[in-house]
């Protein structure tokens, strides 16, 4: 008898990341005779269909939006104070009940209606508390799956108790939560894993096409960096280093891909500080910003350098997986789950944190020398088919899976 597992992606920002594609490539390799998967989205995607027909129900559910009452502004004096203080009191037990509450029953409807044996949190300990709270109160499994590196609230650190087992995507996500509290035993490592083959085929244009588009000439190198832009992500310090680069190498050019959340405000703020500062440093010829590509590894494979610039930790960094098995030489900074992926001077290079000057630096030195951007590239591509396969991710989760089973 198949046991059902039901996946939650909570991401209702409008933008997609590596979550839903590592999520993809699970459900697609998910042995379908023991497990039937149903996964639940708070927006509709493109990815949608993929999931379908990888052979998993899909549910696109709504998630009630916050009621607010008052804005995050202070109020300027006391009597404003008092009512301000009185409305979020009304704001809070607005939100708890029509929010907190008509969640959690929706869910534990839910998980009856679809008979679940195991919930698979998909998004790290913030996913979502009613379903976890749905869950315990029923009796079923549960899985976070950890993708994030930082602090945890204390509500959140109460809720870590209540789950079963936790998935991180590196030994960096595992050892942060075991720092805080979250019991050793209950985390193990599934490193993330790529289907080359399968990403490839994302490929329709041929790289001549791709910078047609873009209007960038065959003699032009292109650094090109892929991410959602965030600014933990980093893309300032790389439009900073191309104040150099645009000097030593006029000739180079910019390419940075990534959507924005939109119902983020800080996210929208940070873009335009980007602009800003490509417009104040007449680097528009230079740098170039495009959205969110479906096709992503169809713009990739016209980077000559890849760039990876976070200033927070990066939990695992799924597209620096997706450079290395196209082959590109990359540059990273090493701190976070990076490490873990590539390896400092032979799959790639490692820069600290935020030092534009220093990146400029490594970004020329792979632009004057082809043969060692070569020589790194071959070995991430060599790495990432030899060490980070999907088939193994599958199947170490399905472990998991059997493992809470017969407990």
């Amino acid at each position: 008898m198949s046991r059902t597992i039901l996946y939650l992606e909570r991401n209702r920002d409008g933008t997609i990341g590596g979550s839903y594609r590592s999520l993809l490539y699970l459900i697609q390799l998910l042995d379908k005779q023991r497990y039937r998967p149903v996964v639940v989205f708070y927006r509709d995607h493109h990815l949608v269909e993929q999931f379908r027909q990888a052979g998993c129900k899909v549910l696109v559910l709504d998630y009630p939006d916050a009621i607010r009452l008052v804005g995050d502004e202070r109020a300027p004096n006391g009597i404003n104070g008092v009512v301000r203080g009185t409305l979020l009191l009304v704001q809070k037990v607005l939100n708890f009940v029509h929010g907190t509450i008509r969640v959690l029953i929706r869910d534990l409807l839910l998980l009856l209606r679809e008979r679940v044996h195991l919930v698979h949190l998909n998004n790290g300990m913030f996913t979502e508390p009613e379903l976890l709270l749905a869950a315990k109160f029923l009796g079923i499994k549960t899985v976070v799956h950890q993708r994030g590196i930082g602090p945890l609230p204390r509500s959140v650190k109460w809720l870590a108790r209540l789950v079963d087992h936790v998935i991180c995507v590196s030994d960096a996500a595992r050892i942060n939560l075991i720092e805080q509290g979250v019991p050793s035993e209950k985390c193990t490592t599934i490193h993330n894993g790529i289907d080359p083959e399968q990403f490839l085929q994302g490929i329709t244009r041929s790289a001549q096409d791709v910078r047609k588009e873009l209007g960038i000439d065959t003699s032009c190198p292109i650094i090109g960096m892929v991410g959602t832009v965030r600014r933990w992500k980093g893309q300032l310090v790389l439009v900073k280093a191309m104040v150099e680069i645009s000097k030593k190498h006029p000739n180079a050019r910019c390419l940075i891909i990534g959507g924005i959340s939109d119902q983020n405000p800080f996210d929208k703020a940070y873009l335009d500080e980007i602009m800003n500062f490509i417009r104040d440093h007449h680097l528009e010829p230079w740098v170039r910003i495009i959205d969110y590509q479906p096709r992503i590894a169809e713009y990739m494979q016209v980077f000559d350098v890849m760039v990876h610039t976070s200033i927070d930790p990066e939990p695992f960094g799924r597209v620096v997986l997706e450079g290395m098995s196209l082959g590109r030489a990359i540059i990273a900074t090493g701190i976070g789950g990076i490490p873990e992926v590539i390896k400092d001077g032979s799959s790639g290079m490692f820069i600290p944190p935020n030092d534009p000057v220093l990146l400029a630096d490594r970004i020329a030195r792979l632009l004057a020398d082809p043969a060692l951007r070569d020589r790194l590239g071959c070995e991430a591509k060599a790495r990432a088919h030899k060490h980070f396969s999907t088939e193994e991710n599958a199947r170490a989760t399905e472990n998991i899976y059997q493992l809470l089973f017969t407990k």
